[in-house]
C-alpha cells in the first residue's frame, strides 16, 4: 500500500505546477495608435494635372468640370516614377492622371514626396458604369429547337 501511495505522490510531483493566479490577471488592451489619421504628416493623392511647372503641380481630383483645383509644391527631393520605373518631371503632362504621396506643410502648399506619372484614370471617374452581365439565352434556344423538332 505504501508503494502505491509513493508512486501517486511521485507522479503528481513530476507534473509542472499550474499558475492559476494568471487567469485572474487583467488582460492588456491592444495599444491604441498615438497618431490619429488627421494628424499624419503625409497622405496619398490622385488627380488630373491641370498645370505643372518646375516648382508646382496643380491637379483636380475628379473629371467633373466644377472640381476644385489643388496646388502642391515640387522640389529637388520629389521622386518621379512611372509605375515601378524611374521617371522625370518631363513625363508630367497637362491632362494626365497622376498619383502619389504628399507631405503636409505647416504653411502654404503641401509638398509632393513621390509622383507616379503612370497612373490610369479610375473607371468610376470616366463615367463608365459597369455593364450588367448578359443573361444566358441558351435555355430559350434549346426550347425553340425542341419545338421545331416536334
Amino acid at each position: 500500500m505504501n508503494y502505491k501511495l509513493f508512486f501517486v505522490v511521485a507522479a503528481l510531483a513530476a507534473f509542472p505546477v499550474l499558475h492559476l493566479h494568471g487567469a485572474d490577471a487583467p488582460k492588456k488592451a491592444p495599444a491604441k495608435k498615438t497618431e490619429a489619421k488627421a494628424d499624419q504628416d503625409s497622405y496619398p493623392f490622385y488627380g488630373k494635372v491641370t498645370a505643372v511647372t518646375s516648382r508646382t503641380l496643380t491637379i483636380v481630383r475628379s473629371a467633373n468640370a466644377d472640381a476644385a483645383e489643388t496646388k502642391f509644391n515640387l522640389n529637388a527631393s520629389t521622386e518621379y516614377v512611372n509605375g515601378d520605373k524611374p521617371s522625370s518631371i518631363d513625363a508630367v503632362k497637362v491632362g494626365a492622371w497622376v498619383g502619389g504621396a504628399v507631405k503636409k506643410a505647416a504653411e502654404g502648399n503641401d509638398t509632393v514626396l513621390k509622383l507616379n506619372v503612370g497612373v490610369k484614370q479610375k473607371a468610376a471617374e470616366k463615367g463608365k458604369a459597369k455593364e450588367p452581365a448578359k443573361k444566358k439565352e441558351e435555355p430559350k434556344k434549346k426550347a425553340e429547337t425542341k419545338k421545331k423538332a416536334e
